[in-house]
This record gives structure tokens, sequence and C-alpha cells, in this order.
């Protein structure tokens, strides 16, 4: 039990984000009841407690070692990348509504997250279904702008609008798919107020939304906005860029069809799933990656 104990205060300590509180809930019991088992004084069922923190520790080493044994690509800059980051220059440079969207796993969300960081006074919202509303997307916005909200949609307009204008922030929305159109309209709304560069970054959802069966509702936000719909062809050299990384070393059968399926539903994100699935089979096996462990993984990972 000493050992535990002692093995549990070491995640601890390397774990500086996890408290003895967080940890507690991550096991299923209360904070005073962790306490005193790491003193040596609680007095209830010892070994669920113990149990429970073994399973915790081998499931913490076990990722250790994946990410040891076999080290997740860097993120490269890619050709779908290059492109987004040209429409969210040209939203903020000129002060404009930009509409971005292409398929899922092309790198969207990563990049508009990157660039937030590169242009720190951006408000970075993600929409999903529970955060799609005008007063959602004001509520987030003025949580950003650190400003209180209020029970009235028409008050918390004001205080966005006096916030924001002559500052040039960009509002980002990611997963703008989600918005509803009152939110559409509400962003468009602050837009003409504010003239703040605004960034919608979505699937090709988005467009049932703000196209023309719409208008009556969005006509303005489309009449208003830049739309790009993004070129989703994976070239070859993005997925070399991905994959040869880390000392790994792939013959050109194995690269084809890697990029065979990052041109699939998928593409960039379900491709580095794939790859990685592989590289775990023939790393188990003792084997150098190979067409064979690709193709072994697609049995298990669905490529259509």
């Amino acid at each position: 039990m000493n050992s535990l104990i002692e093995r549990v205060k070491k995640y601890l300590a390397t774990h500086t984000d996890i408290s003895q509180e967080k940890l507690a809930k991550q096991i299923g019991i209360s904070g005073a009841a962790l306490s005193g088992f790491l003193r040596g004084s609680y007095k209830g069922d010892q070994k669920a407690i113990a149990d429970k923190l073994e399973a915790l520790l081998i499931a913490d080493e076990s990722r250790s070692r994946a990410i040891n044994e076999i080290k997740a690509p860097e993120i490269i800059e890619t050709n779908i990348m290059r492109q987004i980051n040209f429409g969210m220059d040209y939203a903020r440079d000129r002060n404009d509504i930009i509409v971005i969207y292409g398929a899922p796993g092309i790198g969207k969300t990563v990049t508009a997250k990157d660039w937030a960081a590169d242009n720190p006074t951006s408000i970075f919202i993600t929409a999903n279904p529970n955060l799609a509303t005008k007063r959602c997307v004001m509520e987030e916005i003025l949580e950003a702008l650190r400003q209180r909200t209020d029970s009235r949609a028409d008050r918390m307009h004001r205080s966005i609008v006096k916030a924001l204008e002559k500052t040039n922030r960009p509002i980002i929305i990611d997963e703008a798919h989600f918005l509803r159109l009152d939110a559409i309209e509400t962003l468009r709304a602050i837009y003409d107020a504010t003239g703040v560069p605004l960034i919608l970054v979505s699937n090709p959802t988005i467009m049932d939304k703000i196209t023309e069966k719409n208008k009556l509702v969005t006509g303005q936000f489309f009449s208003r906005s830049v739309k790009i719909q993004l070129d989703e062809t994976i070239p070859l050299e993005d997925v070399q860029g991905i994959v040869l990384q880390n000392g790994v070393e792939l013959d050109e059968e194995a690269l084809d069809e890697l990029h065979r399926a990052a041109n699939k539903t998928g593409a960039l994100r379900l491709m580095t799933k794939l790859y990685l699935f592989a590289l775990k089979m023939a790393h188990s096996a003792g084997e150098k990656l190979s067409i064979r462990h690709i193709q072994a993984a697609e049995q298990v990972i669905t490529i259509v």
C-alpha cells in the first residue's frame, strides 16, 4: 500500500494540472477520502480506493509509453491551411466579413486557433449545438470582453458595440454551421455597428443558412460577406510532410495508400489516425512500417 501511495504522490507532483481534489473526482471518491487514504488514516474500504488508483496509474503509464514510443507527427502548414490563413488575413486587413468553409478533417479548426494565437486581440468562439443562439453568442463575446451580461438582448448588443468600436478586434466563430439564423444576423449587426473583422469557419452546411432560401433573414449577411470554399484536394506533398517525420521512412506504394486515404471522407484527420494505428501495429510486431501494416489498419479503421 505504501508503494501505491508513493506512486500517487509522484503522479500528482508530475501532473501539476491535476489537484488532489480533481484526482479524487476522476476515480469517483471524495477529496476527504483520498486525503485520508494518502495519509494512511482512511477507515473505509481501502482496497476499493487502491484498485481505482492502480487502474488510473496503469492507464497513465500506458499513455506515456505510447507517446514516447510512437510520436504523433508535428503539425505542418498544408495547402488548405495556407488558403485559410490567406482568407483570415484578408478579413483582418480589410475589416471584412468572411466565411471559410470546407469538409471536416482538413485542418480548419487548428489553423483558425493558430491564427487567433498569432493575433491575440481576436475573440475566438467555438459554436456547438448548445452554443448556437444570438444570446449565447453575445454572452460569449461579452465574456471575452470582460463585460457583464444582461437579461435584455438589446443592452447586451449595446455593450458589445461600445466595447468593440474602433478596436479592429477580429471575431472568429469556429464550427459556425451550428449557429442559428438569429445568431448569424446578430453577428452581422455587430459587424455593421463596429466594423470589426468577422470570420466564420465552418463545414459546407453553413451555406444552407446564408443562401437564397433564407434571404429574408440572412440576406444582408450574404450580400456583405466574402465566401471561400476551400480546395479540399490533399496533395501528396502534404501527406509526405505529415508522415515522414521522426525518422519514419515509407516507400512509394505506402505513401500512395495514405494519400488515397487523405482524399476520402475525414481527410487528413482520418489519414493521420490510420497512419498512427498502422505505426503502432508495426511497432508492436517489431517491424518497419510498410504498406502491409497500413492495409491491415484499414481493415479496422473504416475509410469510405
